[in-house]
């Protein structure tokens, strides 16, 4: 397994995408003798640190002070002055597992991790999203966790002097393999804690149930001298409502039948109703006063007029005839002149008036009667005519007059009166026949809304019958429907008590069809619930209460029993497991101290260094050692034989040559950096991991010194890939890749690639 390629992009100064390509562990190139080495350089600010901070972010790094933040949003690319701000950042890793070390079946496995700006981030596992959980699982069984020694920089390799005796010692576990012992001890520890504090709840659970069951087996026992009882009224309950149920629905069923027979006749009743109130308006229409009689009424009062006039006229002309023939008569009298000529001229002045009126009172004649008036006066005139006609002949002179010219006159007038006569007769008796005709037709028209009222008044007395039928027959309905409201309500008042007297549903019931003395029964009934008081009223729920406290407790017990046997299970694997961590690391202890003392004498070119273990309080001694005092520490020590409140760690000799060293503090700058780097090179020979990532380690290395790390890592490329972050022209002549790493005035990251098989003579690059 190995690291083959990184992708960025967006992250810090790497605004572009940016791949870059590993060399694997023991890859070595033509004219070079090193192996898998792959330097990256470039000048201070350039942005190569970030490619190691890509790394260990993508391996899932939360701590931003590791990575050289502030807030998570700080690793994403802020933007310059020629390019804006990124809104994501993402790193890929691409692993070659052909070995399978990574526990997956894949020959290549990609791990990425996505952070947005809003907050969001996302891992992917093979393009698969995933958890950091899973990540973190993943790395760690191939041995390059992010807590692992796989990215170094150069202050971790200072800090492993800085640390404490037991981080070192943990330092030497994770190389000496035993990690999946001590995770596999960590969480049986927490198990074990996990099971006293259990064993604590479950005693004190126990405690709490004791008193609780004696109480409540005194109750159940009571509570079983009723259950006879109990059962006893149930029993009679039962039969009561199931025949009480029995008969409220045969009840229903009658007034459910009465209602829907009684429904089915109404909506019949209801229909007929309808239609003969329809008929009945039809009909009120027919029968309502269409004007036609009025009209007729009219029509006659019109003609009625018309006749009276014509009469009139016929009157008013048979008149003038009259008058024109008592002219033409008048003519034809002699006129006798008296001796008194001025007497017989006032005579004729008097009769000429008179006419005059007559003449007038005939064109204002109305009726029969005022014709009747002008006859006498027309009589009246011709007799004073005739008087002085009389009158004139006594001792006076007669003289003949011509009047031949008058009379014709007179005969042609009369000639059209005639004519008008006979018009006003025609139309007299024209109009008497319409009148006649108009009579008829209002009598026929009154006939036919005689009958039309008849019929109408007919329907109006058979609507009334039936609507107070259909009347009769809603109230029936709504009295069945009242009696099946009662029914339905004691049905509902019923279910309720069976549900509150048995607990149960009315289907549960079953009626065996015997009838019973309900009055009987109900008697016996409140006997038995006497019998219930004065037994007490203990809940009929307490014999189920007793019965699970009962099984509650004995579980209890049984647990607090598997508890303890899960106890000394576990304390027996932690036993094992410290055993095989004992084993394991202290043989990696002697491999280590002996690849410390080895490589100590290499890089300083003689000397001497070790390693050595010693016992140190471990916390939890120090916290029980501040509860009491030391004595009744060691007293409770010696009592319990536990020892594991000491803890083994690790301290570390150095003693370049021609000094006398008393301590690590007493090492200059340089020095323990060497010491640092010979420790590191001690655990990655005894157990090399799969790539390293050496961040300016060496930076604080004299030439000599750095031609010893060079030789040391050339040494160890052999089974680990190394990556190295250097300005250090002797690592930069070991790799057999090397990256160069620009800023240019826009603020982001370039990367330049040059194998060393490819670099001449004048160091003028060769084309492949």
């Amino acid at each position: 397994m190995y690291l083959k390629k990184v992708e960025i992009s967006g992250f810090k100064s790497f605004a572009n995408k940016t791949t870059l390509e590993f060399l694997p562990a023991g890859n070595f190139n033509v004219g070079s003798d090193a192996k898998g080495i792959t330097a990256i350089v470039g000048p201070n600010g350039s942005g190569k640190s970030n490619a190691s901070d890509a790394i260990k972010w993508a391996m899932g790094e939360q701590s931003m002070k590791t990575l050289r933040g502030k807030k998570a949003e700080d690793i994403i690319f802020a933007g310059s002055g020629t390019k804006a701000r990124l809104s994501s950042a993402q790193v890929t890793l691409h692993f070659d597992n052909a070995d399978k070390r990574i526990p997956l079946e894949y020959t290549e496995v990609t791990i990425t991790r996505k952070l947005f700006r809003s907050g969001e981030s996302e891992y992917l596992i093979n393009g698969n999203r995933s958890r950091l959980l899973d990540v973190s699982d993943l790395l760690a069984k191939a041995g390059v966790g992010k807590e692992s020694y796989c990215v170094i920089n150069q202050g971790m390799s200072d800090s492993l002097l800085n640390a404490s005796a037991t981080d070192r010692r943990s330092v030497l576990e994770d190389a000496a393999g035993v990690k999946q012992y001590q995770i596999k001890k960590d969480r049986a520890l927490k198990k074990l804690d996990s099971t006293r504090e259990n064993m604590e709840r479950t005693a004190g659970l126990i405690r709490e149930i004791e008193p609780h069951l004696r109480m409540l087996k005194r109750q159940a026992e009571k509570a079983q001298q009723g259950k006879v009882v109990a059962d006893e009224l149930k029993e009679k309950q039962t039969k009561l409502f199931s025949f009480l149920w029995h008969q409220f629905q045969s009840e229903r069923q009658q007034f459910s039948n009465e209602k829907e027979a009684l429904g089915a006749t109404m909506m019949n009743m209801q229909r007929e109703v309808d239609k003969m109130t329809d008929e009945l308006n039809r009909e009120s229409g027919k029968a309502q006063d269409s004007g036609a009689e009025q009209e007729l009424d009219k029509k006659k009062t019109q003609i009625r007029h018309e006749l009276n006039n014509v009469e009139r006229e016929l009157i008013i002309s048979e008149g003038r005839i009259v008058v024109e023939r008592e002219k033409l008569a008048n003519q034809k009298v002699i006129e006798i002149i008296p001796v008194d000529l001025k007497y017989v001229q006032a005579k004729l002045s008097n009769i000429r008036m008179a006419q005059e009126r007559l003449i007038l009172r005939v064109e204002e004649a109305e009726n029969m009667d005022d014709l009747q008036d002008i006859k006498e006066s027309a009589r009246a005139i011709q007799q004073q005519l005739f008087d002085l006609y009389e009158e004139s002949g006594k001792g006076e002179v007669s003289i003949k007059k011509d009047n031949s010219k008058e009379v014709g006159e007179i005969n042609k007038k009369i000639e059209e009166l005639e004519e008008k006569k006979k018009g006003f007769k025609a139309n007299e008796i024209q109009l008497k026949a319409q009148f006649e005709k108009i009579e008829k037709e209002i009598l026929d028209e009154t006939q036919r809304v005689r009958q039309l009222r008849e019929r109408f008044f007919q329907l109006e007395r058979e609507s009334r019958s039936s609507q107070e039928q259909l009347n009769v027959l809603k109230d029936q309905f709504n009295d069945a429907k009242i009696k099946l409201a009662r029914v339905e309500v004691r049905e509902e008042d019923l279910t309720n008590e069976i549900k509150d007297e048995l607990k149960c549903e009315v289907s549960a019931l079953k009626f065996d069809g015997e009838a019973i003395d309900k009055e009987t029964l109900e008697r016996e009934i409140s006997k038995l619930k006497l019998q219930m008081e004065q037994i007490g009223g203990i809940d009929p729920m307490i014999v189920d209460e007793y019965n699970e406290t009962t099984a509650r407790f004995d579980f209890l017990t049984q647990e607090l029993k598997d508890l303890a046997d899960a106890l000394i299970s576990l304390e027996a694997i932690i036993k094992e497991m410290d055993q095989r961590i004992k084993i394991e690391f202290e043989q990696a202890f002697e491999k280590i101290n002996k690849e410390f003392t080895k490589y100590f004498r290499i890089i300083f070119g003689g000397g001497n260094a070790h390693l050595t273990k010693l016992k140190v309080k471990s916390r939890k001694s120090k916290a029980l050692e501040e509860e009491n005092d030391s004595e009744q520490a060691d007293q409770e020590n010696q009592e319990t034989g536990d020892n594991d409140r000491d803890e083994v760690g690790v301290e570390i000799f150095a003693c370049p040559p021609g000094k006398k060293i008393a301590n690590l503090s007493m090492l200059s700058g340089g020095e323990r950096s060497l010491t640092s780097l010979a420790l590191l090179f001690a655990i990655i020979a005894h157990n090399p991991p799969p790539f390293a990532i050496l961040d300016e380690v060496e930076a604080a290395l004299d030439e000599a010194n750095s031609a010893r790390f060079s030789k040391i890592l050339q040494e160890l490329s052999g089974t680990t890939q190394f990556i190295a972050i250097t300005h250090n022209r002797e690592t930069m002549r070991q790799a057999s890749l090397l990256y160069g790493v620009t800023m240019g005035e826009d603020g982001i990251s370039k990367l330049l690639s040059v194998k060393m098989d490819q670099i001449g003579q004048g160091g003028k690059i060769i084309a492949n």
